[in-house]
């Protein structure tokens, strides 16, 4: 029996391991992918995520499906697996899928990401990923890739002369002079047209003047004064033209995007068959796409000429069962950097630097023309090539080059710059021998509150080295001669102003004014100035009790006292803010503060506002401090018949600051703590209050207090977590539990010992517990029974379930060996 024990406990200790393995695939490297959020990983984190990968042997499509059935967001997984193939991308790393035939991304070898790399990271992070695209670009794919060019045959010309009829077309003869007749044609299979009273005329292969010529000589039969040869001296005229023309059949072979046969009218051209077929692939030719007719070709297309000199000499118009051949490129250099185009641009053997050059359009106003890097191979290794340019611009460009214009370098040759307070701040011209005191001359001189004790000239050494040389401009500007200071290009001189240079000064004034807040300081500034400021005094004031408190500045040891923090002045103020003998006897200083005192017995009416089932509802001010619920209920006129006092309900706002304190707020401030206050509904006993006035449930009310009288209630709320919250008819002596099985019980989520009611009147009891029993609250009109949920279960990390299935094994492994033990 031991033995079968012994099985079953194994069994369960390799289960528990297999569990953990199973949780810990799901983390790949560093990654945990329950969780993971691919915007915040690392590239490092990506490098280890993909060698993981590579060593399970896994295709990115299997690690997707198998991260996928694991638990792992479909869209986290997604992105992961784009940042990998980002990263292989960039590293030059040829995938497993890429070898299976899965579609590949466009890569950058490895030697050609690092030399453009280096182009690319001094680039903001828009333009870099803008630059690094274009670079990437086949030039002339985009051509084919617009949704808004559509190369579209025009069927409003006038007939083309060379225009070849086939079975299909249709021809107008239209008959005019002596006799009226139009005739509207269409060629028959066999190639021919039928006009009445003649035989057919064969007109299959030949061109629109040449059928034109054959169909006016055969209507002379029938129309005696129609004169081809000769149109002056008869008098019946005639005219043949193209109506509607034929379908045409062509085939788009070799490297082009949607390869095939396509049915286009007669009259389309290469192009319009090119663009329906989606234009070369990335590996096609631009240069040299083949028109066969009849096993020959009749054409040779090149969409160079197009793109960049608008010409279309060999867009010839097709046939019926024209081929047209895109061979794979032969030549193709890369050309990125500082040139109007960059990318991709194919070559035929000939054509040189100058050549590749008008492709791109030519340089950018930032390229650095002098010299140009040309990279190209040997049989063995590659090779870099110093360009001359434009003193090599014929050189040969051979497959596989790489061509890089860099930039000119961000400096300048003859500058110097001014700046802060001058008249005329800015960059100026550096000339030889250009002093201090020239630039500051040309900037028109200092700003009346410019600092003139001490500037600065921010210069770089030839080592490129930042430092600061200091100067005292008032001496520049008084004895040039003996102050000046000989310039470099590229010198920085900066002049402060006074006021940078200091704290902000204000005043602040609070208290019984009519706008508190922070003004500026401005010297003279009078106590009776700053309260004007403040708009004056609000009809609380105390004009006779203003103060001043004032920063203690003097740092001398001798007087410094570490008790005291600020001076406090008194002053009686005139109400009217008139000028007097004695004013601006105290003037204020920086960061003075001005309070007004609120007169000691001066009031502001309290109002409360009573609802409900009262004789008079309404508005009503507290004629004392000590007004209680009993006296704004005998104001009101008392309870209406139907009152129900048991459910009267007192809504409060509860501020942390009293009405003394508010008045020293600023406007903005005294507002916010009035409108932000939180309201509570306070429980209240009206019937005791009323049946024993001043006693405890008698409350003495405050501002702003809302009471609420409501009629009888006849039903109860029951809420939360039941199966169908619901209000039902309250019911005399029915109990808690009864009420909530109304509702249908509670769901598998209640938290029922922390069940709780809220009476009308804003009070609130719960279910309590002792020992073996449970006391339940008793149920009145127009309670709401509240049934909470259960807390959430935060979910374990696929660290901590594999933490926990190691314990369990080891667990199950020890309690094995004990029992085998035991039973030996």
């Amino acid at each position: 029996m031991h033995k079968k024990i012994l099985i079953l406990l194994s069994l369960s200790a390799l289960f528990t391991l297999f569990l953990a393995s199973a949780v810990q695939a799901q983390s790949f490297g560093s990654i945990d992918l329950s969780t993971v959020n691919v915007n915040e990983l690392s590239e490092e984190q990506i490098r280890q995520a993909d060698q993981e990968i590579r060593d399970r042997g896994l295709t990115l499509q299997q690690f997707e499906q198998l991260a996928i059935a694991q638990g792992a967001s479909r869209l986290q997984v997604s992105q992961l697996v784009q940042r990998i193939r980002s990263f292989r991308a960039s590293s030059g790393i040829e995938s497993a899928e890429q070898s299976t035939g899965e579609a590949r991304d466009v890569m950058i070898p490895l030697d050609e990401s690092d030399v453009y790399r280096e182009q690319t990271d001094r680039l903001p992070v828009a333009d870099r990923t803008q630059t690094e695209n274009d670079s990437l670009k086949v030039f002339g794919m985009d051509l084919f890739r617009q949704v808004a060019v559509s190369f579209e045959p025009s069927l409003n010309l006038p007939t083309p002369v060379d225009y070849v009829l086939g079975a299909g077309d249709e021809l107008v003869i239209d008959i005019w002079g002596a006799s009226e007749q139009t005739y509207r044609l269409t060629v028959s299979p066999e190639g021919s047209i039928r006009i009445p009273n003649l035989s057919p005329i064969q007109v299959n292969g030949l061109q629109m003047n040449e059928a034109e010529e054959r169909i006016l000589s055969r209507l002379t039969n029938i129309y005696s004064g129609l004169r081809p040869n000769n149109p002056g001296e008869g008098n019946t005229f005639a005219q043949v033209t193209l109506g509607n023309v034929r379908s045409i059949k062509v085939t788009v072979i070799g490297e082009v995007t949607r390869p095939g046969t396509y049915t286009i009218p007669s009259l389309a051209t290469a192009f319009n068959a090119l663009f329906a077929a989606g234009g070369p692939t990335r590996n096609g030719t631009f240069r040299n796409i083949q028109i066969i007719r009849s096993n020959e070709v009749v054409e040779t297309l090149d969409i160079y000429d197009f793109l960049v000199t608008g010409t279309q000499e060999s867009n010839i118009r097709l046939r019926d069962q024209d081929v047209i051949k895109i061979d794979p490129y032969v030549n193709r250099v890369h050309v990125w950097g500082e040139t109007k185009r960059k990318g991709f641009f194919e070559t035929i053997d000939g054509e040189t630097l100058s050549d590749l050059l008008e492709f791109t359009a030519g340089f950018t106003d930032q390229a650095y023309t002098r010299t140009l890097t040309l990279e190209g191979m040997t049989p063995e290794m590659r090779r870099v090539t110093t360009i001359l340019y434009p003193e090599e611009a014929n050189l040969e460009i051979r497959n596989g080059d790489k061509l890089r214009i860099g930039e000119i370098m961000d400096r300048f040759v003859n500058r110097v710059r001014i700046r802060g307070a001058v008249y005329r701040p800015g960059a100026y011209e550096y000339k030889e021998g250009m002093t201090l005191y020239d630039l500051v001359t040309q900037a028109d001189g200092p700003l009346e509150e410019a600092f003139l004790q001490r500037a600065v000239i921010e210069r770089l050494k030839e080592n490129r080295e930042p430092e600061i040389l200091s100067f005292s401009l008032e001496r520049l500007l008084n004895d040039p001669a003996g102050y000046d200071i000989p310039l470099r290009p590229d010198d920085l001189v900066r002049v402060s102003n006074i006021f940078d240079l200091q704290e902000e000064y204000t005043v602040r004034v609070r208290g019984a004014v009519n706008s508190s807040g922070t003004f500026e300081f401005r010297d003279g500034l009078t106590l009776e100035d700053a309260i004007l400021q403040a708009d004056g005094f609000r009809d609380n004031a105390a004009p006779y009790r203003v103060e001043v408190a004032r920063r203690i500045t003097n740092d001398s040891s001798s007087e410094r006292r570490m008790d005291r923090v600020a001076e406090v002045f008194q002053f009686e103020v005139e109400e009217y803010l008139g000028l007097s003998e004695d004013d601006g006897d105290f003037e204020l200083m920086p960061f003075d503060q001005v309070y007004v005192r609120t007169r000691p017995n001066y009031q502001v009416q309290q109002t409360v506002r009573i609802e409900g089932e009262v004789e008079f509802p309404g508005e009503y001010v507290l004629p004392t401090r000590t007004t209680r619920l009993s006296d704004i209920i005998e104001m009101a006129g008392g309870l209406s018949d139907y009152a129900y006092p048991e459910g009267a309900s007192l809504d409060r706002t509860m501020s942390d600051l009293t009405a003394e304190e508010l008045e020293f707020l600023d406007p903005e401030e005294r507002s916010d703590q009035m409108n932000g206050g939180n309201r509570t509904l306070v429980g209240i006993q009206l019937n005791t209050a009323l049946q024993r006035p001043g006693g405890r449930d008698d409350l003495i009310l405050e501002n702003g207090d809302v009471i609420t009288v409501p009629k009888e209630l006849q039903t109860v709320r029951i809420e939360g977590e039941v199966l169908s919250p619901t209000s039902v008819r309250y019911e005399s002596g029915k109990s808690f539990q009864s009420y909530i099985n109304s509702a249908g019980g509670v769901t598998d989520n209640a938290r029922r010992k922390r069940a709780y009611i809220v009476y009308a009147n804003g009070e609130v009891d719960r279910t309590r517990r002792f020992l073996f029993f449970r006391n339940n609250p008793s149920v009145e009109p127009g309670a709401t029974i509240v049934i909470p949920r259960e807390p959430e279960q935060r979910e374990l990390t696929a660290q901590e379930r594999v933490s926990i299935a190691a314990t369990l094994a080891s667990t199950t492994a020890t309690i094995a060996l004990i029992i085998d033990r035991i039973t030996r």
